[in-house]
């Protein structure tokens, strides 16, 4: 792994314990002052952390990531991903919502952000302006922006949502470089500091001073980076017509010019396409210094380009209502794009979900139309598949007739796709796919999707594999990519979903920009109704859904909104409806912080 140029920290708990610094110079804030061209290689070392590998509890792992857990603890949170077994990986207890104060990958996200943003501290302290835009005034700007980006990640992770109130404990707030008392802030004092260092970083950045290197031009902070957290901030407190305002500064008078034309380019070419505003630049020379192995990048988790784990670990996959979501138009780009289904043919493929009484989870019970091999002798899943032409399927299954039929019940999705149920008298929620694996049959019955009876993973639920983290144009790697943090997509549907909650019809305006460009059919005040929805809240939420996967949204998205997180659908997580409010949802301080200086943790 490269050197990286880190200040060294004379005090270790730089908000946690083993607050491990990788030395390589002995730079503090007073030589920084001295030496200002010193910034740029501390500044850089920031950004490197954050996709380098760094030791925790005395050994190095792939887990060991800023940029593996960002998108992990706050994904597996929510209710898009599959889980097809159970894993040894430690992001297991956290999709169960099972962690504890000794939880590994929360526990390393927590030191891990507390380090960067001392290391912040102490190049804002270091770093002195100048009255006009420089290159001073830029670096000592991304500080301050990083230094806010780490806090609100904290607070999103390990505090309640700015709407439950200012007074809720917040997390450890570390604005200088005097660590002499650690204490939990409330959640109001985490977000008003949040707030004050992005327009301290607006104010000394400037598009004149903006960083590039060749192709890394995405890779560092900027004025309009600063401007977009600036307008999340305000969302997630609340603060809809500021919301407003600094994103109508950072869109301009035509949003749809910011965005990238081809959907799939906005991920392959990460760092140089227009669409992103910041991104964690993953180059070759990177995975080089992780040992060639792209098994602990994110795209491994969730895509196989072979269906084994030799090439990514494959092993999260796309939910149900998630493709429910994009079915109801199958020419979303995003869906074409993005998303993919391992090993795919033509033909008919229906499942549900019957309940695991041992573990709590949906197992997927699946109906294929053809007769499918076991190892030595053929077994029959069901006989046929029957298109009725009238929106319903025939099919035997365990020699009774069944049928998949319409879902005309209140819980329907919309009229251009209510979705389907069995005819079976319970109303049973199925899914019919009009692609499919080929699957075989392994000596207990199971369906396998790969020949050598492994599969991606056990369980016979379908692979859907999320491609957004797969690619990067002219890498060597597969499952490479650049990691978005911030795009004019999500901007244009923060100001949108502002909108929304002033019942300000505009919002439609937005989300028809993002609609434009996924190639579906536009909303307008007349159709909301039929396709389900009610307020203009429920639609943007939706289009922040398909538009933002994985990209670390949903789960704050829903309980931000109060609305409960639904994850009842064939997985092998325990099947249930989290209520936004449960005590569960907010990840435990880490006992490294609390044995220590004594913070409270978080109930349960």
């Amino acid at each position: 792994m490269k050197k990286i140029l880190f200040i060294i920290v004379p005090l270790l708990l730089a908000g946690c314990v083993k607050m491990d610094y990788f030395e390589s110079d002995s730079m503090n804030s007073a030589s920084l002052a001295a030496n200002p061209a010193a910034a740029i290689y501390t500044t850089d070392g920031i950004y490197s952390m954050m996709k380098d590998m760094s030791e925790f509890r005395g050994s190095t792992s792939q887990n060991n990531t800023f940029t593996r857990q960002y998108f992990l603890l706050n994904d597996v949170r929510a209710d898009d991903i599959c889980f097809s077994w159970t894993s040894t990986d430690p992001f297991w207890t956290s999709a169960q919502y099972m962690d504890d104060a000794n939880s590994a990958d929360a526990s390393y996200m927590w030191m891990s952000c507390y380090k960067m943003i001392y290391a912040a501290n102490s190049n804002i302290a270091g770093l002195e302006e100048s009255e006009s835009p420089s290159e001073k005034n830029q670096l000592k700007g991304e500080n301050y922006f990083l230094r806010a980006f780490f806090h609100l990640i904290l607070c999103n992770l390990y505090a309640k949502p700015y709407a439950f109130g200012r007074d809720n404990m917040g997390i450890v707030l570390r604005i200088g470089t005097d660590y002499s008392v650690t204490k939990r802030a409330t959640v109001g004092e985490c977000y008003d500091a949040i707030e004050a260092d992005l327009k301290e970083a607006i104010r000394l950045m400037d598009p004149s001073t903006r960083r590039h290197k060749g192709e890394l031009q995405n890779g560092y902070a900027s004025k309009e980076a600063a401007q977009a957290l600036l307008a999340r901030l305000y969302l997630y407190e609340g603060e809809w017509q500021k919301c407003i305002d600094i994103s109508n500064e950072l869109l301009g008078t035509d949003p749809s010019k910011n965005l990238e034309p081809v959907v799939a380019d906005v991920f392959s070419k990460a760092s140089t396409n227009k669409e992103v505003i910041w991104c964690i630049n993953i180059t070759d020379g990177d995975i080089a210094g992780i040992g060639g192995s792209v098994k602990g990048l994110i795209g491994s988790m969730f895509d196989s380009p072979d269906g084994t784990q030799g090439r990514g670990w494959g092993e999260l996959y796309v939910a149900d209502p998630l493709l429910d979501l994009f079915e109801r138009y199958p020419q979303d780009k995003r869906y074409n794009d993005l998303i993919s289904l391992f090993g795919s043919q033509a033909g008919l493929y229906i499942y549900w979900g019957e309940i695991d009484e041992v573990n709590g989870g949906l197992n997927d019970v699946s109906v294929y139309p053809t007769v499918v091999n076991a190892t030595t002798t053929p077994v029959t899943i069901a006989s046929s598949i029957t298109d009725n032409g009238d929106g319903t399927y025939s099919f035997t299954y365990g020699g009774k007739a069944m049928k998949a039929i319409p879902d005309n019940t209140s819980s329907k999705y919309s009229d251009d796709f209510p979705g389907y149920i069995l005819n079976d008298g319970k109303n049973t929620r199925c899914y019919v796919r009009h692609r499919m694996p080929t699957p075989i049959i392994d000596s207990d019955g199971n369906p396998q999707f790969e020949a050598n009876m492994g599969s991606v993973r056990p369980g016979g639920y379908p692979t859907w594999f999320c491609n957004k983290f797969s690619v990067r144009e002219g890498s060597a790697y597969e499952l490479n990519s650049s990691y978005i943090m911030i795009r004019y997509a999500e901007a244009i549907l923060n100001r949108a979903e502002a909108y929304a909650h002033l019942d300000d019809p505009k919002a439609i305006d937005d989300v028809n920009i993002i609609r434009n460009r996924a190639g579906i059919p536009t909303m307008s005040a007349g159709n909301m109704g039929g396709r389900g929805y009610s307020n203009l809240v429920d639609m943007v939420l939706d289009e922040r859904r398909m538009e933002l996967f994985y990209e670390g949204f949903r789960a704050i998205d829903l309980i931000r909104n109060k609305k409960d997180i639904n994850r009842v659908y064939p997985s092998k997580t325990i099947a249930e409806v989290i209520p936004y409010d449960s005590p569960k949802i907010q990840y435990q301080i880490p006992i490294d912080e609390t044995s220590v200086s004594g913070i409270p943790t978080n109930p349960r």
